[in-house]
């Protein structure tokens, strides 16, 4: 018996009471510290549990992305679903001691036995975030709701080319690569 894909998608799990655009932050920890208190009464658990958590997996292995991005995450037991949030920064800061400067931070927060499920949409995380464009639209959104539009006819766009290809990029080869950035074509969609 299969499971529903929509427990597994960053827009099921996302939504504009966990999105901040245009915020600023001094620290990765104070990014990490908002978030988790976006999430904590959503999912519920406590929100010091989410900051621990996340920040210990971040002192094992920056979850900074070469292009300005980070997918902080982290699995709790005792949860029974997943809650991601988002934040567009309005300056860039400093995340990790390797020098990674971030502007966007998807947060990601899942129960602990659900591994296949917490890889999925942190895939699904990696690909948007891979986006120039889409990045780009999310720093200009007029507001949370047009942001979680945006992020839900991309993921649309990412389970698509799954279903139809077996996987979400062309290659591996090409992954942060401007040529295969086919969510573009959907983030133009969105002029604000």
């Amino acid at each position: 018996m299969g499971r529903s894909v929509s427990n597994v998608l960053i827009s099921q799990n996302l939504s504009p009471e966990t999105i901040e655009l245009a915020r600023r932050v001094d620290t990765a920890e104070d990014a990490i510290k908002l978030l988790s208190a976006r999430l904590a009464p959503l999912l519920p658990v406590d929100r010091t549990a989410i900051e621990r958590a996340v920040i210990s997996r971040e002192r094992a292995r920056t979850t900074a992305l070469p292009n300005g991005a980070a997918i902080p995450h982290c699995r709790l037991p005792g949860l029974r679903r997943f809650g991601c949030a988002l934040l567009v920064l309005a300056a860039p800061v400093r995340w990790d001691h390797e020098g990674h400067c971030v502007d966007v931070v998807l947060m990601i927060v899942g129960p602990a036995e659900n591994v296949s499920d917490h890889l999925r949409i942190l895939a699904n995380s990696s690909r948007l975030l891979d986006s120039p464009t889409l990045r780009a639209r999310l720093k200009t959104a007029p507001g949370p709701a047009q942001a979680h539009e945006l992020i839900t006819a991309a993921e649309r766009a990412i389970e698509s080319r799954r279903q139809e290809t077996g996987t979400a990029h062309d290659s591996g080869d090409r992954l942060h690569s401007r040529a295969d950035d086919y969510l573009a074509e959907v983030a133009n969609r969105f002029n604000w």
